[in-house]
């Protein structure tokens, strides 16, 4: 089993090193060349992960744990490479070399000629990789390392088109809210090293079981708590949670393809993964659930309700996929953690075929006669009718404008900020100063 799941790390690895030496000697690989690799690469690793899903539901979905040599060694700390091969990881990797597989072949459609193939080529590879490392990491010093490789290929992908102005300044806005969430990743642990002497999941969860853990030297449950504080913010921007939810369907600028693999299947859901993965912890702390499920709730809802008031197809899909996403936060919060997993499962293949369904539907309703030929479309169930007129049409005009989620995160950035923009307008008028004195010295002179 070993031996499958370093193939199922290194083959990713190995393919990433390939095409970014080529790229620095300036050997341009064609089109072909790259679609018929990415197409072998995939296969081999569903082929692999499929295996790996199936050894571990035969071993009666024990966990197993490989643990590699130190790579950094400072004081009393060590960064090791500390995996685990659960029921949870190996079918998200699954998953992962599934899907990626079916938007390789997509995309060699798709993107037949397209001057950034080779560049979606590379940055889907090291998407994959970070996912199997998200996958498999059993400590949250490891987890953060495939979290900034996803993260860095989303925001790239929607600056797909970097020669236009939108998607630029929505891979901006992507940053900024990634960057803000990731801090949350770090500062747990950072406080998980400090009051717990370790971020691995399982010891994490055997020493809160140790009923004598005040005693030895760790910290108040209060201390204890804002390391699942923590990790619940990490998990906010990635799958669109409030209130960072208006950075996702500006992603959309991006290819469909990308917006497929991304926000509506496996990056949305690396939010309820990481939750998943910290459940044992989070059972500890039931105000930690509750967080939990009232975010998820709020965002579901929030979601649900400007999601009807746009037109365009991707970004629908996007804020229903937001929504979905929320209830699962709200699943993993009541407890049926396999219920949310194959929820997740579910969700996450469905909006993969509907995101890349979305580029033919409109063309789908202009030759399909029945649509056009006085045929309403409506939804099966309706909830806007049990809403008084009145309060139905603040809600409708509130939601048009996203609930002005961009202004209030708007305002928050820039009193988060005031100390920092302060800083750098005393510099500046402190450097005019000092030329005005130099200039002034050398004209007496």
């Amino acid at each position: 089993m070993e031996f499958l799941f370093l193939c199922l790390m290194l083959i990713p690895f190995v393919w990433i090193c390939f095409l970014g030496l080529s790229f620095f000697i300036r050997f341009n690989l064609s089109e072909f060349f790259l679609s018929e690799g990415s197409k072998w690469i995939s296969v081999i690793m569903s082929a692999l992960s499929l295996s790996l899903s199936v050894l571990v539901i035969m071993n009666r979905s024990q966990p197993l744990h490989f643990d590699y040599p130190s790579w950094i060694q400072v004081g009393d700390y060590e960064f090791k490479s500390r995996f685990i091969v659960d029921l949870l990881g190996s079918t998200y990797a699954l998953l992962t070399s599934l899907l990626i597989g079916i938007i390789f072949r997509f995309s060699r459609n798709y993107l037949h000629k397209e001057e950034g193939y080779f560049r979606f080529i590379f940055l889907l590879s090291t998407l994959m990789l970070g996912l199997m490392i998200v996958s498999f990491a059993r400590s949250l010093d490891l987890i953060f390392v495939g979290w900034e490789l996803v993260g860095t290929t989303s925001v790239l992908l929607i600056g797909y088109f970097y020669r236009q102005v939108q998607p630029v300044r929505h891979s901006i806005k992507a940053v900024i809210s990634y960057r803000f969430c990731d801090m949350g990743i770090l500062a747990a642990g950072a406080w998980a090293h400090h009051y717990m002497h370790t971020t691995d999941f399982t010891v994490l969860h055997e020493l809160l079981s140790d009923p004598h853990l005040h005693e030895s030297g760790h910290g108040g449950s209060i201390a204890l708590t804002f390391i699942g504080v923590f990790v619940i913010w990490g998990a906010l921007a990635k799958s669109g949670q409030l209130p960072f939810s208006s950075w996702l369907p500006a992603a959309m600028e991006g290819p469909t393809p990308s917006s497929a693999i991304f926000y509506g299947a496996l990056s949305v859901h690396l939010g309820p993964f990481l939750l998943l993965r910290f459940y044992d912890y989070f059972h500890h702390f039931p105000i930690l659930l509750w967080i939990i499920g009232i975010i998820g709730a709020t965002t579901a809802i929030y979601a649900s309700a400007v999601g009807r008031t746009r037109s365009d197809a991707k970004t629908m899909l996007a804020y229903a996929t937001i929504s979905q996403v929320g209830v699962i936060w709200v699943e993993i919060a009541l407890g049926f953690t396999q219920f949310a997993l194959f929820h997740l499962l579910a969700h996450a293949s469905m909006r993969t075929w509907q995101f890349l369904r979305s580029a033919s539907l409109i063309q789908d309703f202009v030759e399909n006669p029945v649509v056009l030929q006085h045929q309403k479309v409506q939804r099966s169930t309706s909830f806007e009718k049990y809403v008084p007129k009145a309060l139905r049409k603040r809600i409708f005009i509130h939601a048009l404008h996203g609930f002005h989620l961009d202004y209030i995160n708007l305002k928050i950035i820039n009193f988060l900020s005031w100390p920092l923009r302060s800083y750098f307008e005393f510099e500046k008028k402190w450097l005019g100063l000092n030329n005005t004195i130099v200039k002034f010295i050398f004209k007496k002179r």
